[in-house]
This record gives C-alpha cells, sequence and structure tokens, in this order.
C-alpha cells in the first residue's frame, strides 16, 4: 500500500471559493438568448423549467462575484432582484400554469442578460487596470 503526500496530490479546486470557478459567459448568454428569443408559439414546459433551471444557476454564480454591490445603486437593485427570483417560493411549481412559468423564465434571462453585461464590465476593468 502506499501513502499519498502532499507532493503527490494534484492542485484541487475548492468549491466554496467563487474565485476558483470561472463564469462560461458565452454559455449563459446562449441560455439567456434561448430564453429571451421570440418564437410562434411557447416552449413547452419541460423545456421551460429546465432553462429556467439553468438561468438561476447562471444568477447564483453572479449573486457570488463581487460586482458593484456596494457601490452602486442600480446594481445593489439587481442583486435584490436576483435574490427575490432565486427565493424558493418564487419560483413556479408543477401546478403553476405555463404562462406563468414561460414569463417567470423570461424574467430570470432579462435580470441574467444585465448580469452578463455587468460582469464583462467589470471584468474588462480589470484586464485593463493589470
Amino acid at each position: 500500500m502506499t501513502a499519498v503526500t502532499d507532493k503527490d496530490r494534484s492542485p484541487s479546486v475548492n468549491a466554496a471559493d467563487p474565485e476558483a470557478l470561472p463564469i462560461d459567459v458565452e454559455g449563459i448568454s446562449d441560455v439567456v438568448t434561448k430564453a429571451l428569443a421570440i418564437t410562434l408559439a411557447m416552449p413547452d414546459r419541460q423545456e421551460i423549467d429546465l432553462t429556467a433551471s439553468q438561468l438561476r444557476g447562471s444568477l447564483n454564480l453572479f449573486v457570488a462575484e463581487d460586482l458593484g454591490f456596494d457601490t452602486e445603486p442600480t446594481v445593489r437593485q439587481m442583486y435584490r432582484d436576483a435574490h427575490r427570483l432565486l427565493e424558493l417560493n418564487a419560483r413556479p411549481t408543477a401546478d403553476t400554469p405555463q404562462f406563468t412559468a414561460y414569463e417567470y423564465m423570461c424574467e430570470l434571462g432579462r435580470l441574467t442578460r444585465r448580469f452578463v453585461s455587468l460582469y464583462r464590465e467589470h471584468h474588462q476593468e480589470g484586464a485593463s487596470d493589470e
């Protein structure tokens, strides 16, 4: 039997550290585009729920980032809106009408799009400061 020493271990990613997890802005933008696409027919409920779930996950990533919450009132309002949408009692249930679930998904998409833009602004500033 061999013992594993600290030298043998590969560096691990600490899941609790938001800095260790890169945000896939392009992938998130694709989901937002899908959610906000104007179509002739409303997507089926399974697709609405799946897209809403993806958007909630993305929004959770952005809420963990420091994007100016303390300095900008508009950003503070975005965080408030995100927390409101992410609350369990705000989410559609199986009994929620399809159109209401669709509107919830669109609201998630619009707010996530704003966070994508804000995230890009902050990371462009950070790149130009270096």
